[in-house]
């Protein structure tokens, strides 16, 4: 009788120390759950901060050739594609609608994004250069002035 006592005794300190044991690895498990979110939390408020930081840089930079473009110191069409470029690379959830938003700096863009630069430019006949140039001129009177009128816009641009 007394060893069915000290054994059940003994069944019930073992079975207290596993419970023990158990809350203590649950508590660990716990622990490193709120650790793992905590950093996951982070790096998302990071990222956000990136984000957000990567898009300022990028509305400074529109603003800045929107002033340039309104002041007449850039032309449009360069200014269409650089814009529109810029417009595009916005880390958005809803993208910018460029061509409803800003309908002549998206047609300038449409007509001009094709045409030779840099050194595709250099490697293209002179006489297809000055014709392209002529091209491009007429576009820029065409729609100068409603890019003008967009521009304005584009100087207090934020998202």
């Amino acid at each position: 009788m007394q060893l069915d006592i000290l054994l059940t005794v003994l069944a019930i300190v073992i079975i207290l120390g596993l419970v023990l044991y158990a809350g203590i690895l649950i508590k660990k498990i716990n622990q490193q759950k709120a650790h793992h979110e905590k950093i996951a939390l982070e790096q998302e408020q990071q990222q956000a901060l990136k984000k957000q930081q990567y898009n300022e840089n990028i509305c400074a930079s529109i603003r800045l050739i929107a002033r340039a473009t309104a002041q007449k110191q850039c032309n449009v069409s360069e200014a269409a594609i650089r814009l529109t470029v810029l417009l595009e690379t916005l880390s958005l959830e809803q993208p910018i609608d460029i061509v409803s938003n800003y309908p002549a700096l998206s047609d300038m863009f449409h007509k001009v994004k094709d045409m030779p630069t840099h050194e595709q430019r250099k490697k293209t006949p002179v006489k297809e250069i000055k014709k392209l140039d002529m091209e491009r001129k007429l576009f820029e009177s065409e729609l100068e002035e409603k890019i003008i009128k967009e521009m304005s816009e584009l100087e207090h641009f934020t998202v």
